[in-house]
């Protein structure tokens, strides 16, 4: 099975060379991987180590690497132009920010749930929240999204949803770019009110996600789109955000009693080109203060 994983950057390198390896190395029996880097423009040094990257693994066995660096109008913009790059062969697509990391096996595991599930259009694994150190803070798992709940919740993230190419393509749903920080929640709205065939895979661990202190969801920016938001929906709609995001959480924690715990992860570090194991000493589906540095080496 193909896979065409999308990236933007911008102005971030170290983060993104993690990405990149974490997405190379998932190759295998099985598993072809293009990876497209959409950047903006760097000026870092991220064109240039991209350069070398692409030359270095350009015979590499199932693995294909092409990237552009080109000004464009924020990360949605950037990964529109990169899902309209999609080569005919690709089976399943995904976006992984630079920030975010696939876990060892990620992409073998989604390709077999596409496989066991072959009416499915989208793939939603579970992924692992660490610090900007990589610390452990907690896990969150996938539940089945609802059209009401969607309308105010985004419940869906990207680094561990995957799209099968084909009905992708043929739905034509891609990013809203006059958002710069709601942009999920309205693209996973869209996507849900259109009723794909959704297969929830919460055994199957994909990702990584990191709180590095810039998330967009934490900015101002963020919390005028949501005012704005909030107030163009129904009254009835923005008065249940509150119902629907606490019944979402209560879903992923019941969700999480049914699946073992994980008790380990292994991540790039911006020190190596090897995988570092992370175990964790108490894992969580909770996220707050309590739960950081939840983990130990």
């Amino acid at each position: 099975m193909k896979f065409y994983i999308v990236t933007p950057t911008f102005n971030s390198l170290s983060w993104l060379q993690r990405c990149i390896r974490s997405v190379a190395d998932q190759t295998g029996e099985g598993v072809e991987v293009h990876h497209h880097v959409q950047d903006g423009a760097s000026t870092d040094g991220t064109p240039e180590w991209l350069a070398e990257w692409q030359q270095a693994h350009a015979d590499t066995s199932g693995y294909t690497f092409t990237f552009e660096s080109t000004r464009d109008d924020g990360m949605y913009d950037a990964i529109n132009k990169a899902w309209g790059k999609m080569p005919p062969d690709a089976a399943v697509t995904a976006h992984l920010n630079s920030d975010e990391q696939y876990l060892p096996g990620a992409l073998k595991g989604v390709s077999e749930a596409f496989e066991a599930h072959c009416e499915a259009e989208i793939v939603l694994g579970t992924y692992i929240i660490v610090d900007a150190d990589s610390r452990y803070i907690c896990h969150r798992r996938p539940v089945m999204p609802s059209c009401w709940r969607s309308q105010t919740v985004c419940e869906i993230i990207t680094c561990s949803c995957f799209h099968k190419a084909e009905a992708f393509l043929r739905h034509g749903i891609r990013f809203d770019i006059s958002y710069k920080a709601l942009a999920d929640l309205v693209f996973y709205r869209a996507i849900v009110e259109n009723a794909p065939c959704i297969c929830v895979q919460p055994e199957l661990v994909t990702s990584i996600f990191t709180v590095t202190g810039g998330n967009l969801a934490w900015t101002e920016r963020s919390q005028r789109e949501w005012d704005a938001e909030m107030k163009a929906l129904p009254w009835y709609v923005s008065r249940r955000h509150g119902i629907a995001y606490r019944f979402n959480n209560i879903l992923r924690r019941f969700t999480d009693i049914r699946c073992e715990q994980p008790r380990s992860y292994a991540v790039y570090m911006s020190h190596g080109e090897e995988r570092s194991e992370r175990i964790i000493k108490r894992p969580t589906a909770r996220w707050g203060m309590r739960t950081v540095s939840n983990e130990i080496d």
